[in-house]
């Protein structure tokens, strides 16, 4: 005969099996509190924000950083040169090295850009479910799913960018073709569109799945709450608005501190020396902001993901004792880098790139 439950026996065995950990069950947010939770969340997680934006910081300025450098020095160079000069400088090979500097840059800012919203979905995602994983284990999962994440990125841009040209022509055929009009474009394509796929993202990193597989789930928890997951996609489509934004207010105050201390292209050395500090930390800011807005844009994302899903077990790679733990010691992984050997040499590149078009267009 089985023994009852409120047994002595059956106290004592339980008593001597260890206890599973209590999980926090996130809360389904409404979709009218679901922005106010988003914010509530990244002010949580903001300490360990600014340590990822830091390193997305120091990506993009040893990529992006020397393009604008060089170009810098050639808009130096032209207030001493004529055009016919700066022309034959750059056909004697200025051109072939900016040439090598910007796909550098391009290929900084993909991996900017992809490991900034890995890395936020991953942190605001641990915060969330009271099981915070560090920015080493953000950024640990990033490069898991890297390949994956930019797959789900070209799924999910085939469709919108096929909406934003045929919302668009309408625009254009109703209003005229002098209507500003990208702005309501992006965000009816995304509501509309992009709705169904907007929790491709969450899926990859926090559901540890394929990316034909995230969009299938994707679809299954539009269903869910279609209005939420529109306000999810449109909010996604304004990180790149808050970023033309903060560069743009960036640009104009640094534009008008090199005004008010006299510095230009045709300054002495000491004023080319402070531009030239001012660019590089332009460039590291450009990072952060990179990361800050991808991060904003993309908390309402993990909110009702997390919320509808409970789904944050590709987490559990990287957190203590996980396959990909980056603080693990097993024999077989290897030692856990914040910069990789192709990062290094894409730095190393872009560095001497950089002397060699400084070096042409000093001739």
């Amino acid at each position: 005969m089985n023994e009852a439950v409120g047994s002595p026996e059956h106290d004592d065995v339980r008593s001597s099996e260890p206890e599973a950990p209590l999980l926090a069950v996130p809360a389904v947010e409404s979709t009218r509190r679901l922005l106010g939770a988003s914010f509530d969340l990244l002010t949580r997680t903001s300490d360990d924000m600014r340590r990822a934006s830091f390193y997305v910081g120091i990506i993009v300025l040893g990529t992006v950083g020397p393009l604008a450098l060089a170009s810098f020095g050639l808009e130096v160079a032209a207030t001493h040169k004529t055009e016919r000069e700066i022309r034959a400088l750059m056909a004697g090979g200025a051109e072939s090295w900016f040439g090598l500097l910007g796909l550098l840059a391009g290929f900084g800012l993909l991996v900017a850009v992809v490991e900034s919203r890995a890395m936020a979905a991953a942190i605001l995602a641990g915060h969330l479910a009271d099981r915070p994983v560090s920015v080493r284990a953000a950024l640990a999962r990033s490069r898991m799913v890297f390949w994956r994440v930019i797959i789900a990125s070209v799924i999910v841009a085939i469709p919108i960018g096929i909406g934003q040209i045929v919302v668009g022509a309408v625009f254009e055929a109703v209003l005229g073709p002098q209507a500003d009009v990208s702005i309501v474009s992006s965000a009816l394509v995304a509501a509309v569109v992009g709705a169904p796929f907007a929790y491709m993202l969450s899926g990859v990193v926090l559901g540890d799945v394929a990316p034909f597989e995230a969009m299938r789930r994707s679809f299954r928890v539009f269903r869910a709450r279609k209005l939420a997951a529109a306000l999810v996609a449109v909010f996604e489509t304004s990180a790149v608005l808050l970023i033309f934004l903060g560069l743009g207010a960036g640009l104009d105050v640094a534009m008008r501190v090199f005004e008010a201390l006299g510095l230009g292209s045709d300054v002495g050395p000491p004023g080319l020396a402070l531009e030239t500090i001012g660019i590089a930390v332009g460039m590291f800011a450009l990072g952060t902001l990179v990361y800050t807005a991808l991060a904003i844009s993309l908390a309402p994302q993990v909110v009702m993901f997390v919320g509808l899903t409970r789904a944050t077990f590709g987490l559990d790679h990287v957190r203590p004792g996980g396959d990909r733990d980056p603080d693990g010691s097993r024999p077989e992984q290897r030692s856990f880098r914040w910069l990789t050997l192709p990062m290094l040499l894409g730095f190393s590149g872009a560095a001497v790139c950089l002397v060699a078009s400084l070096a042409v267009i000093a001739r």
